[in-house]
């Protein structure tokens, strides 16, 4: 498929403004994971958290929604240091993604190069998604901040969960967004980013995928070599399975980041959260 259509807004949005997401203010969700020694915890309920918004308890509604449909966005590297088996042993780990995903949800898959490539759009057809994966070929530069913006502009509202799952071998050396922006902007999305990369010496690519999964409530898996791709995945595909939803009625307060607070009341874990969201003020 031709590049992404939103390319022409991202364009624009580097040249007039930062991007900006609104996220829906009359029910805050909030996704949490929660582990001990690294292992996920199950069978938790709303009882066992604690939520503080601005450092005010918050009454959690009384529904987990765990089990609601996971729309998944595959971000994938595909520049020229990705080619011969990494390229074999990613296309087999997105593939083992795909197949983890459950009937009812949707799969989108980017490719990014010194452009990002819209392979195929949200869609519940899972084997159209496959064959736009074996279709994919690697060459040229790496926009990894462009693309993680463009998956994230493929969020529609509502009250489906969206993951975004980004993998990259190489450090951003042509993207028109600052990673700065990218951040900002995933920390205005609802959707919750999870990255794959392979570990370098050089940091600036690994800061750049940490600090969005942290504003998001995801997480960073580094990995040695190639080989490693599918056990990955299907870590974040566990990880995305594990979390629970949190979700409560913020009531009055005022407009601009709000920071939050997600505890166990009892019991050892380690919970993952997104740090915050952002409020908007109402009214003309």
């Amino acid at each position: 498929m031709s590049v992404l259509a939103a390319w022409v807004v991202l364009s624009a949005a580097t040249v007039q403004e930062p991007p900006v997401f609104r996220a829906e203010v009359g029910v805050v969700r909030v996704e949490a994971l929660v582990t001990r020694k690294g292992v996920p915890v199950h069978g938790l309920t709303t009882s066992d958290f604690q939520v503080r918004d601005e450092g005010r308890l918050q009454d959690l509604e009384p529904v987990l929604e765990e089990e609601t449909p996971v729309d998944a966005a595959l971000v994938l590297d595909m520049s020229g240091s990705v080619r011969g088996a990494k390229l074999d042993s990613l296309k087999e780990a997105a593939r083992a993604f795909l197949d983890g995903l459950h009937g009812g949800e949707q799969a989108a898959l980017l490719a990014f190069r010194e452009e990002v490539h819209l392979l195929q759009p949200f869609t519940p057809d899972l084997a159209r998604a496959r064959r736009a994966l074996d279709e994919a070929s690697s060459r040229g530069s790496t926009a990894l901040c462009d693309a993680v913006y463009a998956a994230l502009r493929l969020r529609e509202p509502g009250p489906r969960r969206t993951a975004v799952v980004v993998f990259s071998d190489g450090l951003d050396n042509l993207s028109w967004l600052a990673p700065e922006e990218v951040v900002e902007a995933a920390s205005r999305s609802d959707a919750i980013v999870y990255a794959v990369a392979v570990r370098q010496k050089g940091a600036g690519r690994e800061t750049f995928l940490r600090d969005v999964c942290q504003r998001t409530g995801g997480r960073l898996f580094e990995i040695e070599h190639e080989r490693d791709l599918r056990a990955r995945f299907l870590d974040v595909l566990a990880d995305i399975r594990a979390r629970y939803v949190l979700s409560f009625y913020p009531g009055a307060g005022a407009a601009g980041w709000h920071a939050l607070d997600v505890r166990l009341k009892k019991g050892k874990g380690d919970v993952l959260a997104r740090p915050g969201y952002w409020r908007y003020a109402t009214g003309p």
